[in-house]
This record gives structure tokens, C-alpha cells and sequence, in this order.
């Protein structure tokens, strides 16, 4: 009987422990995820602080894994538009030549 109370005890201090751990900011890490769903990238041009703040869903192994690549594609579309008009500005054919 007296293993049972420990077992109860240890695991309240467990839960305890967690709920305090839980609820303390660490300076340098950045908030919890909330369950709220992903918002992913802004419409329109993309700014480097949209990128910054740029957080996924936390999924059992890792991020999720569709925010993910729906986010990379987005980005290589936009830089291979930004590429284009850079190389079509400068009037250079495909190969970097003038």
C-alpha cells in the first residue's frame, strides 16, 4: 500500500513540475504553440520579417509537414519571380550573359 502512495506522490510532483515548467518564459525561446491552426505566409510579396516570425505546428514528430512544403513552394515561386525580373532588369539572357 505504501508503494502505491509513492508512486502517487512521485507522480504529482511530476504533473506539478510540468505545469510550473510550462508556464515559465525562457528568455531566447520563443512561445509555446497554441493549437490554433497555421496562419502560413502573408498574401502579396513576401518581407524577410515574414519569414522571422514564421512559426509551424508542432506535430508528434516534428512539424507538420504540409505547412512545410506548402511554405518552401511558395518561396520557390517567389524567388524564382524575383530571379526573372532581376535577370530581365539587368538584360541578361538565361545563362548570366549580357
Amino acid at each position: 500500500m505504501i508503494i502505491v502512495f509513492v508512486a502517487l506522490g512521485v507522480l504529482l510532483v511530476g504533473l506539478l513540475a510540468a505545469v510550473a515548467l510550462a508556464r515559465i518564459q525562457v528568455p531566447g525561446v520563443a512561445p509555446a504553440v497554441t493549437t490554433e491552426s497555421f496562419p502560413g505566409v502573408p498574401e502579396g510579396p513576401l518581407r524577410s520579417e515574414d519569414l522571422h516570425d514564421l512559426r509551424f505546428d508542432q506535430a508528434l514528430r516534428g512539424y507538420r509537414m504540409a505547412q512545410v512544403d506548402e511554405t518552401l513552394a511558395r518561396l520557390a515561386t517567389e524567388l524564382a519571380e524575383r530571379d526573372a525580373e532581376i535577370t530581365r532588369l539587368r538584360g541578361e539572357d538565361g545563362d548570366g550573359h549580357v
